[in-house]
């Protein structure tokens, strides 16, 4: 696969789209992760979960949540850390079913 060709997939969503990604790529080919810091990671757990979607978090703490943590952000109780919090995040959509890599 040439660097054109892997620029071209779209980060995968679904896992529809992620198997349709998967079946491009060789059997033995490595599965990582962003690492902590910086480089990559191999996968240290795979978790099936329900989640919830919300908005008007900034981007580096991710749209999703687990359901409970879901829930605390949306009434405020963990936003202590932040200095000068904005306003909480909102619920989007339904919970849903989702393939988390660590």
């Amino acid at each position: 696969m040439t660097e054109a060709e892997r620029a071209a997939f779209p980060p995968p969503n679904t896992v529809a789209e992620l198997r349709l990604l998967l079946d491009q790529l060789p059997s033995d080919a490595l599965v990582l992760v962003d690492g902590y810091g910086a480089a990559y990671a191999v996968i240290g757990a795979a978790v099936i979960t329900e989640v919830r979607e919300l908005s008007g978090r900034p981007s580096y703490l991710g749209r999703f949540e687990h359901l409970a943590d879901a829930a605390r952000a949306i009434a405020g109780d963990d936003v202590g850390w932040i200095s000068e919090p904005g306003p909480l995040p909102e619920l989007v959509g339904e919970p849903v079913v989702a393939l988390v890599l660590r």
